[in-house]
């Protein structure tokens, strides 16, 4: 569409990029009534500075556009420390300060809970704190896909991943070299080394992947996978944060991004739940990673997940809780047990929470603790559980993945 426009960058928005408002035409044109003062989103931008813009798409008053020169940088530009940052889609915001992103991920959280909240609490290192990572392969690359592009951008290092998962790194890209196009490697670093995952890949890529595993085991990997069934070696790692009880996690299951952010967020969680918080029921409960800790200070504690693997693990690292697999059975024997629920927590992916789960949370007697990777998905959720006597009493947002857009909430929701 339109070439050459000027944007004055006001803040960061969900999703990354850089939003502001057109100021006129770069050329030198005067801007028609159309552009002038449209809210324009431009990746790569940061707050206060004025960039170029390529307007690639338009409805109505917005606008999306690709940067094509900065005009006046911002006060909180910084350089980019990984050499592919703005080609590799990994990361958006290496490019201005940690001050500016937790700046920003709190006008998000509060933007979309409509509450006033503390400031982002740093979970992670600014680098160095990814234990887990999912790579694409295909056309000889092992990497993350280009910003905004099915492209792979081959990775040979990322500053983002942590030291465990690096010492490893170079054996996982050389078996993914060789694997056919559209193939994915799940990699999970733990206490007791890595564990990964091939997925997508035919047979004779599954039987590749066998035939390496020697050649794995010598790179540092202890287990190995295929499409989520265990095949060589450990079937998990201990993902658990320093000075806790064993959390074992598969690649190809569910773990938060680092132990040590991990550390921050079950605290946080902690102390939301309560020394005391009676009967407990935990939904999207995982492999235990809150139930471990639930167990110590509830007067019960009822475990469901609907991935029966999850399950699996669960039982084994909490035998405390009583453990139950999916919405069905959850809903079965909430409604048939005898004990009262004084406290419901829960977890759910980024898309939120399914109706079954909420239907139970609001059947919590004092609190819900409700942990978001998505403010605009709790946002949704907070009304539904509005409407079943709660309002929203606090929220706190950390910062678990540095670098990105991503914010972690957890939402305490009291009744009415």
């Amino acid at each position: 569409m339109t070439d050459g426009v000027f944007v004055d960058i006001e803040s960061l928005a969900p999703g990354g990029d850089g939003v502001g408002r057109q100021r006129g035409a770069a050329d030198g044109e005067a801007a028609t009534g159309d552009d002038d003062g449209r809210v324009t989103f431009v990746p790569l931008a940061a707050p206060g500075e004025r960039v170029r813009a390529r307007i690639v798409r338009a409805q109505g008053r917005v606008a999306w556009g690709e940067l094509l020169s900065i005009e006046n940088p911002g006060p909180d530009r910084v350089a980019p420390v990984c050499p592919l940052f703005g080609t590799c889609g990994g990361c958006q915001w290496q490019h201005v300060s940690m001050a500016a992103q937790h700046a920003a991920k709190k006008v998000i959280v509060e933007r979309a809970l409509g509450i006033s909240i503390p400031p982002v609490i740093a979970a992670s290192r600014p680098f160095g704190y990814r234990d887990r990572v999912k790579l694409a392969v295909g056309g000889g690359r092992v990497g993350f896909r280009e910003r905004r592009s099915h492209q792979i951008v081959d990775v040979p290092a990322c500053p983002l991943v942590s030291e465990r998962l690096a010492r490893a790194l170079s054996a996982v890209r050389a078996l993914g070299t060789r694997l056919p196009d559209g193939g994915e490697i799940d990699v999970q670093a733990g206490a007791d080394g890595v564990c990964i995952d091939v997925a997508r890949v035919d047979g004779a890529g599954a039987a590749y992947a066998r035939r390496e595993w020697d050649r794995l085991q010598a790179g540092g990997v202890v287990g190995l996978s295929l499409a989520g069934k265990p095949t060589h070696g450990q079937a998990s790692v201990n993902v658990a944060e320093p000075a806790s009880s064993p959390l074992p996690a598969s690649a190809s299951g569910f773990a938060q991004v680092g132990h040590e952010a991990n550390a921050v967020l079950v605290a946080a969680v902690l102390d939301a739940v309560g020394a005391s918080p009676g009967h407990v029921v935990e939904l999207y409960a995982g492999s235990g990673n809150f139930t471990r800790h639930l167990v110590a200070r509830a007067a019960s504690v009822r475990a469901f997940e609907a991935d029966p693997a999850a399950v699996d693990r669960g039982r084994l690292a909490v035998p405390a809780a009583t453990w139950g697999l999916g919405a069905p059975k959850m809903a079965s024997a909430v409604t048939n047990c005898d004990l009262p629920i004084d406290l419901v927590l829960l977890d759910p992916p980024r898309e939120g929470g399914d109706a079954l789960n909420l239907a139970v949370a609001q059947q919590a007697r004092s609190r819900i603790v409700y942990v978001s990777c998505d403010p605009q998905t709790l946002s949704r959720d907070a009304r539904r559980i509005a409407t079943g006597g709660f309002r929203l009493a606090r929220a706190l947002a950390l910062d678990l993945m540095p670098q990105t857009h991503h914010v972690e909430v957890v939402a305490v929701f009291v009744r009415a």
